[in-house]
């Protein structure tokens, strides 16, 4: 009956029956009646009535005849989509593609995982199931009806394409064991590599159906191509539906950024979709992604390697010189599609954002200058130098300073006195540095360069070598930054480098290591990155698993495979991204025209029989409610409380109990975040965000904590027992918090919450005068109960919850930190530390991580609980703030070593 089955048809005859089942139910005996009997009047006033039965309402009957067939349909096994019936007697073989270009339309490869099983379970058939990007890669095994339907519910699609390979070799195995099997493959509607000769392999197993979604786009987001203002992304449709959506482009931190419209209508292959963005929006980009698309090819990340840098050349005063004569101009041209530049004074540029100088042939450096840039070095810039006649004439003077190697005085020129008879071809370039894995053209020739002094150190220094095996390009990593010094000019005066390709990519390079550090000096094949963030095949950012390796950065440039899903890998602070779709990658449609091509069902089978037994027993309660009433054994005000209490609950008078979540509530329960509470002043309240920003980051660079960005909230409407850590600003003149937010910051503190009170004061406090900010939080904590307060005692656990401390820091550390006195509850961990010392002020830096706000160096000295001082006053307050928060997460488990000596003891353990 179109797509009602039924699995026992026959008991439809039953409903034949409903003729006898009305006769039998339209009597009812009649309602019993009140008569009056006195003595006097019992012949005259007894009236005679018919003794024929009474008559039951037709609605009545009605109702009876409706619960009877609905228990006779319900009996013969209603089905609404029920799957076709089996064609074979053999083993059932399911194949399925769960790769991401099956990810969106996963829900119909469910279903029909889930309906193969019911045929199989129907037929008591064997059945196997091939998953063509599982990892596992054992024998299969039979597997019952209920089995196959377990497996469907557990099977995820992967982040990667197929190994259709190993999925032929599994199958040759399954071939030699059964026969006459009936096949069903699950396609992507990809045309992968091997798929031809999987198919016939499969048509030798047994009858093949093959399943291709023409209903659901599968598509593929590529890497973007870049100008000044606009991220350019192609789209492929590998499916033949249509798409009309969004690509999105997120920040770090979760903000939109970007937006634009994209339509694909049915038949478009590749489609371009723009993002405007603004060089420092690009900088901050994370990922693009399809709107709405639940696949992991769907996504691009962003890592380091695709954010442009700023460049700065020092300013010459050269204004009217041919372009074509500055080696500055082949620099720009070599690296503009990378980077932004600009031209000023050496001070302004270390002063500035850049993170690559430009020091085209200058030989004499000052000794201050040299001390600047060398600074400016070890936090991570790159200083980029260029041989020339200026250098070559200041080596044979004296050694020039910033230099990787030393050099020889002059130049060494086709022709001259180190002479060469031809020109030379670049040779190899070192395992050990940037270009390790480029490969040396075989056109470019250098005439002259300047040579370095032979010996170990050069040798070790050297990126890049002439074919002769002298020096072309040497470096040296210096702190966080590195020098490089390429031995020919950045002109095409003494070579042909400036006027190739190489050079874009050797450049490109030194610009990578400005922007990860020295740590991408090392060697591209044994240089490992452990998996940071990855991506599931829905396209949705995860923790990666433990049992996920580290990859070598050549593995990860080989692109996603099983064990090395795509997502971000190394560094959070600056991660490399490896993505489901690289920008050589195609795909093209699938064609299975040698086998029977269906669509997937629009509907899974659904069993609608228990619905029927639900509707025919509320009929049947319904029914006998009415029949004690017409009996006269139940009142009318039994039947109304009846339906009351089977009436539905209006929603309106639960919703007080049940207020909606909030989406950051929501997200704040599933991904940790520091709190601050918001105070009305903006000034206040931005230092607050960044000083929890800084925190969260110096949280995850040493800890095993990865706080998300922190969040503003509101007393009175957020839920505050998502947050562990709230910091809680006072401002001058702030108004006393209302009793529901009272009662709000009572329960957080009761139940493990940690609010830190920070009057930001200590500087103007004086004994016995009251700020206007600590006048605020007497204000405050007049209303709220409170546990008894005490100065931070020396053993007290804020002082080696994780780093061993002798002061809580502070931008101004001056008065004492107090906390909760003694013992309490929550195990006697403090649940309050109050103080006045600007905690947010010394923890906010920028999106670089530079601070924004002075620390000043107090009386007291900042110092481990070691004895052994600490870097500067801001990193003892870094290191403050991280045992508060790990006081926050983790109680007070670390004051339970002190017991440990006297445990070892008792147990005879030196």
């Amino acid at each position: 009956m179109g797509a009602l089955s039924f699995s026992s048809p026959l008991l439809l005859f039953a409903l034949a029956a409903l003729p006898v089942i009305w006769f039998l139910l339209r009597a009812t005996p009649p309602q019993p009646q009140q008569v009056r009997f006195p003595a006097f009047d019992l012949l005259r006033n007894l009236a005679k009535t018919s003794e024929t039965p009474h008559r039951t309402p037709w609605w009545l009957l009605l109702l009876r005849l409706a619960i009877a067939a609905l228990a006779i349909v319900g009996l013969s096994g209603p089905i609404l989509n029920a799957p076709l019936k089996s064609t074979g007697s053999g083993p059932l073989l399911v194949v399925v593609d769960n790769d991401w270009a099956a990810a969106p339309g996963w829900r119909l490869r469910r279903d029909a995982i889930k309906s193969a099983a019911g045929r199989a379970l129907a037929a008591n058939r064997d059945a196997y199931l091939l998953a063509t990007a599982d990892e596992n890669s054992d024998p299969l095994r039979p597997l019952t009806g209920e089995e196959l339907r377990d497996l469907a519910g557990k099977i995820e699609p992967q982040p990667f394409m197929p190994d259709y390979q190993k999925t032929i070799d599994q199958l040759k195995e399954i071939a030699a064991r059964v026969g006459g099997a009936e096949v069903i493959w699950l396609s992507d509607g990809v045309d992968h590599q091997g798929a031809d000769e999987m198919l016939s392999l499969l048509r030798d197993i047994g009858a093949v159906t093959v399943h291709i979604d023409e209903t659901t786009p599968a598509l593929a987001l590529y890497p973007p191509t870049r100008s000044e203002t606009v991220l350019t992304y192609r789209m492929d449709n590998i499916s033949a539906a249509p798409w009309r959506g969004d690509i999105v482009g997120l920040a770090r931190d979760g903000r939109e950024l970007a937006r634009n419209q994209i339509d694909a209508p049915a038949g478009a292959d590749s489609i371009d979709a723009n993002l405007d963005l603004p060089l420092a929006l690009q900088n901050d980009l994370a990922l693009a992604r399809l709107d709405g698309v639940s696949s992991a090819g769907a996504v691009q990340l962003a890592d380091a390697r695709q954010r442009r840098a700023l460049v700065g050349f020092v300013a010459s005063g050269e204004a009217g010189r041919d372009p074509l004569l500055a080696g500055s101009h082949y620099v720009q041209k070599a690296l503009a599609p990378y980077a932004v530049f600009v031209s000023d004074s050496l001070d302004n540029l270390v002063a500035s954002d850049a993170s690559v100088i430009v020091l085209d042939d200058i030989g004499v450096i000052r000794r201050s200058d040299a001390e600047k840039l060398r600074a400016w070095a070890e936090k991570g810039g790159v200083i980029i130098r260029f041989a020339g006649p200026s250098l070559a004439e200041a080596a044979e003077d004296a050694t020039p300073p910033l230099l990787p190697v030393a050099l020889r005085g002059g130049g060494r020129a086709f022709g001259g006195t180190l002479t060469w008879e031809t020109p030379q071809l670049l040779g190899a370039f070192s395992k050990d540095g940037p270009f390790a894995d480029l490969v040396a053209p075989k056109d470019v020739y250098v005439r002259q360069q300047v040579l370095a002094e032979p010996g170990g150190e050069t040798s070790a220094r050297s990126w890049a070598s002439l074919s002769d095996g002298t020096p072309l390009v040497t470096g040296e990593s210096i702190g966080a930054g590195a020098i490089a010094l390429f031995h020919v000019t950045a002109t095409p005066d003494w070579s042909d480098l400036p006027m190739s390709s190489i050079f874009v990519d050797m450049l490109r390079r030194l610009v990578f290591v400005s922007t990860l550090g020295p740590e991408s000096l090392g060697d591209q094949q044994t240089k490992r990155a452990a998996p940071y963030r990855v991506l599931d095949g829905f396209g949705a950012l995860k923790q990666p698993g433990r049992d996920l390796a580290p990859s070598t950065l050549e593995e990860i440039s080989s692109g996603p495979a099983m064990g090395q899903p795509p997502g971000l890998y190394g560094a959070p602070e600056a991660p490399i991204a490896l993505n489901a779709v690289a920008a050589g990658d195609i795909y093209k449609r699938f064609a299975a025209s040698a086998a029977q091509i269906r669509p997937y069902l629009a509907e899974p089978p659904v069993r609608i029989a228990p619905m029927l037994f639900l509707i025919a027993v509320l009929l049947l309660l319904t029914d006998m409610l009415v029949a004690l009433r017409i009996a006269g054994r139940l009142p009318f005000v039994g039947v109304a409380l009846a339906v009351l209490i089977l009436a539905p609950v209006d929603r309106a008078f639960a919703e007080p109990l049940n207020r909606p979540i909030q989406e950051i509530e929501v997200e704040a329960a599933l991904v940790m975040r520091l709190a601050y509470v918001k105070t009305g002043d903006p000034a206040t309240d931005r230092i607050s965000e960044a000083g929890l920003r800084g925190l969260s980051l110096e949280l995850t660079r040493r800890t095993s904590a990865e706080p998300a960005a922190p969040v503003g909230i509101d007393l009175e409407t957020d839920d505050l027992s998502v947050y562990p850590f709230l910091y809680w600003p006072m401002t001058p003149g702030a108004a006393a918090p209302t009793e529901l937010a009272l009662a709000n910051i009572e329960t957080f503190m009761r139940f493990g919450g940690l609010i830190v009170f920070d009057t930001r004061d200590d500087e103007r406090a004086v004994t016995g005068v009251d700020t206007p900010e600590g006048a605020a939080l007497k204000n405050i904590l007049s209303g709220l109960d409170m546990p008894p307060l005490a100065p931070v005692s020396d053993d007290h656990v804020l002082y080696r919850s994780f780093y061993l401390l002798a002061d809580l820091g502070g931008r101004m550390a001056a008065r004492p930190v107090w906390v909760q006195a003694g013992g309490g509850p929550n195990d006697s961990v403090t649940p309050v530390i109050i103080g006045g010392r600007d905690w947010a002020g010394a923890w906010a830096s920028n999106a670089l991580g530079q601070p924004l706000l002075p620390v000043r160096t107090t009386a007291r000295p900042c110092t481990n609980g070691d004895g052994v001082a600490p870097r500067s006053p801001r990193e003892c307050t870094i290191r403050a703030g991280v045992n508060m928060v790990m006081v926050a997460l983790t109680g007070n488990y670390k004051s339970d070593q002190v017991h440990t000596p006297v445990l070892l003891e008792r147990l005879g353990k030196p």
